[in-house]
C-alpha cells in the first residue's frame, strides 16, 4: 500500500476487480460453507422473540416484497430490510460463524446473508457471482477487523457492528457492479453507519440489542452500496485517515494489515464455525470439560469447583455468573460452562430461558473461578477441576477443536439440526443446492 493511496481505494480496487475464475477451490468451498451455516442459523433464529419484534417492524414498513424470509409466515421485504432481519436472525442465538483469531467479524450474518438476499431477488445473479461477492466481502471485512487489533471492544464498542457494514457494502457493491470510485464512496458511507455498544454486558440485561448490531450492520452496508451506486459520496480516508475507523475507535491499530496479503492470502479461510449456542469464548472450556468427564468418568455431582485460566478480555467481558436474560447468559462463559453439565448443549433447543433460574446451573457458575493467563485476548484456556472427594483433573493449553477442521459433513449435520422444523425454506434449500452443484 502506498502512502498516496488510501486503504479504502486499495480494498475497493481489489473488491471490484475480483473474478470467480481466480478463486481457489477451497476458497469457493468456504464461501459455500459460510452461506449454508448462516442460512441455517437464520432459519433457526426466526423463532425467537427478538427476531419476531424486528419482523413485525419490517412488516410495518411495507415496501417491495423482494425477499421471502423463512419461518416468518410468508413475510417478504425489500433487500435492505431483509438484510436487517436476516442479520438479527443469524445472530439471534450465538450460533453464527466468525473469524479465528477473533477480529470482531461475523461474516455469515453481515456478508453472506445480505448477498444471498440480493441474489434471491435478482435472477441475473449467478451462483458464481454470489460466491465471488461473499469472498470479496470477507477479504475486505476480515482485514479491517484484523487492523483494529480487536481494540474497539476494550472501549465498549461491539466490533461486528463496526466492521460488518464494510463486509455488506463490499458484497452488495460487487453485485451491483460498482466501479472502484463508487466502492470507495460506499466505504466512506458505511463507516458512518456502523455502531453498537457493549453496555448490556455490564447491565446484565438488554442483551437483545446485541442481535440488532449485526442486523443494522448488514442493512447499513446494503444502504451504503445502493447510495454509492446513485452517486452519494463518502470520505476516502474512512479507514486509515484522521477520524477514520482506526483513529476513532481503536486504542491501538495496525494499518498495514488493511491490505496485507491481499489477493494472495485468503482471509476467508480463517472462518470458524460454532458447535454450541454460546459465545465462542465458551467453546474451549465446554469441550475441555466434556473431554475430561469422558476420560475420567466423573459427573457434575462430583465437581466441587472449576478454575479456568483465561484471557483478560474474557474476564472483563464474559464473566457474569447470574445473567438476567438469555442473551446475556449466552455471553457468559461461567454460566454456559455450568449449563453444559446439565443439558445436551449440542442441541440449541435445550438452551432456553428456563436455565436462568436453574439452581444447579447458578450454583455451579458461582463455583467457576476465572484466573488471568497473561494474555489480553484469545480463546484458549487451562482448566483445572477439583472433585468433592479431593480428586483433581486438568488440561493445559486447550484450544477449541472446531478451528480449521470444518467439513461438509459438519456443515450438513449442523444445518439439519437447525432447520428440521423450519417452514418456508424450500426456495432457500433449492438455491443452496443449485450453488453447490454449479461450483
Amino acid at each position: 500500500m502506498t502512502k498516496t493511496m488510501p486503504a479504502a481505494a486499495v480494498l475497493a480496487d481489489y473488491a471490484t476487480s475480483l473474478r470467480f475464475d481466480a478463486l481457489p477451490q477451497d476458497v469457493r468451498q468456504m464461501a459455500c460453507f459460510m452461506l449454508k451455516d448462516a442460512v441455517g442459523c437464520a432459519a433457526f433464529g426466526a423463532r425467537f422473540e427478538w427476531s419476531g419484534i424486528v419482523a413485525d417492524y419490517v412488516r410495518s414498513l411495507g415496501g417491495k416484497p423482494e425477499v421471502h424470509l423463512p419461518g416468518l409466515n410468508g413475510l417478504a421485504a425489500p433487500v435492505p430490510q431483509a438484510a436487517l432481519l436476516l442479520g438479527v436472525m443469524a445472530h439471534a442465538f450465538e450460533l453464527d460463524n466468525l473469524r479465528k483469531p477473533g477480529a470482531g467479524v461475523h461474516p455469515g450474518a453481515t456478508v453472506a446473508l445480505p448477498a444471498f438476499a440480493y441474489a434471491m431477488s435478482h435472477e441475473h445473479v449467478t451462483p458464481q457471482d454470489l460466491v465471488t461477492a461473499i469472498v470479496a466481502g470477507c477479504e475486505v471485512m476480515f482485514r479491517i477487523g484484523a487492523a483494529t487489533l480487536h481494540t474497539p471492544e476494550k472501549s465498549g464498542f461491539h466490533a461486528p457492528g463496526l466492521t460488518g457494514v464494510f463486509g455488506a457494502a463490499t458484497a452488495i457493491g460487487h453485485l451491483l457492479g460498482l466501479d472502484k470510485d463508487a466502492m470507495v464512496n460506499a466505504y466512506g458511507i458505511a463507516g458512518s453507519l456502523g455502531g453498537g455498544l457493549l453496555a448490556f454486558t455490564s447491565a446484565g440485561h438488554g442483551g437483545m440489542v446485541k442481535r440488532l448490531h449485526l442486523g443494522r450492520a448488514a442493512e447499513s452496508g446494503v444502504q451504503a452500496a445502493m447510495l454509492a451506486k446513485r452517486g452519494f459520496e463518502g470520505p476516502s480516508n474512512i479507514l486509515d485517515g484522521k477520524f477514520g475507523i482506526l483513529d476513532a475507535y481503536c486504542s491501538a491499530a495496525n494499518a498495514d494489515l488493511l491490505a496485507a496479503g491481499l489477493g494472495d492470502d485468503y482471509e476467508i479461510l480463517k472462518t470458524c464455525f460454532k458447535r454450541f449456542a454460546a459465545h465462542i469464548t465458551a467453546h474451549t472450556p465446554i469441550e475441555a470439560l466434556s473431554t475430561l468427564m469422558a476420560e475420567h468418568s466423573f459427573s457434575a455431582d462430583d465437581i466441587a469447583e472449576i478454575e479456568l485460566r483465561v484471557s483478560d478480555k474474557l474476564i472483563s467481558h464474559h464473566a457474569n455468573v447470574a445473567p438476567a436474560d438469555l442473551a446475556s447468559a449466552q455471553y457468559s462463559v461461567p454460566f454456559m460452562v455450568a449449563a453444559s453439565l446439565f443439558i445436551d448443549i449440542a442441541d440449541p433447543r435445550n438452551v432456553s430461558s428456563h436455565l436462568l433460574s436453574d439452581k444447579r446451573i447458578l450454583g455451579m457458575a458461582r463455583s467457576i473461578t476465572l484466573v488471568p493467563n497473561g494474555r489480553e485476548s484469545g480463546w484458549g484456556c487451562d482448566i483445572a477441576i477439583t472433585g468433592k472427594n479431593g480428586a483433581s483433573w486438568s488440561k493445559a493449553d486447550v484450544v477449541y477443536s472446531g478451528l480449521g477442521q470444518v467439513t461438509a459433513e459438519f456443515i450438513d449435520q449442523k444445518y439439519r439440526i437447525l432447520v428440521h422444523d423450519v417452514a418456508d425454506l424450500s426456495n432457500w434449500n433449492n438455491a443452496l443446492e443449485d450453488m453447490s452443484r454449479q461450483l
